[in-house]
């Protein structure tokens, strides 16, 4: 079925940006949607990572080593983590734009309201440095180009993880070539 990780990758990786899509398009992408999102996507990892070292032992004549599952699981799983995170970033910065200036509403009215209370007890300059930090910490935390970081590490680092679970289970359990 599949030929290489890279294939792999890049058909999990388009399945993942149609869900994305689909989403957005169902309008449901804040609330309760975003930790699903979040939950699918590890979900889809998980397969990524697990096709990815099947194609190889299929392709792979003989017995492969563990080594070799899971140097095979960790490069499908990065190459899937550097799409999505290219995904994410272009998701973020053209399709969903409006997505992060929602998410950053309250915060910066809850900032808004504190500096509004501190202006008893505290000097204006003392205020504005603050806040204006703040503003840059959330501005900066909510991007597009740090969720995108993000995913890319948090997707990496749990490829590593699952790849090695799977090139254990792999090993230990024999039958996953057909």
């Amino acid at each position: 079925m599949f030929k290489n990780p890279f294939q792999v990758a890049v058909v999990f990786a388009v399945i993942s940006l149609i869900v994305k899509v689909s989403i957005f398009l169902l309008g449901v992408q804040h609330g309760a949607a975003e930790a699903y999102i979040r939950y699918f996507l590890m979900l889809v990892l998980l397969v990524t990572v697990f096709f990815g070292i099947r194609s190889n032992k299929v392709m792979y004549e003989g017995a492969t080593t563990f080594r070799q599952d899971f140097k095979t699981g960790a490069r499908t799983a990065s190459f899937y983590a550097i799409l999505m995170a290219i995904i994410t970033y272009v998701y973020y910065a053209k399709i969903d734009a409006d997505f992060f200036a929602i998410k950053q509403q309250p915060l910066l009215d809850e900032l808004y309201n504190s500096a509004k209370n501190k202006m008893a007890t505290e000097s204006r300059e003392t205020i504005q440095t603050n806040l204006s930090n703040q503003i840059f910490g959330i501005q900066t935390y909510l991007s597009p180009y740090f969720q995108a970081m993000w995913t890319l590490f948090g997707l990496v680092f749990m490829g590593l993880f699952h790849s090695a679970v799977f090139a254990f289970l792999m090993k230990k359990y024999p039958g996953f070539k057909k």
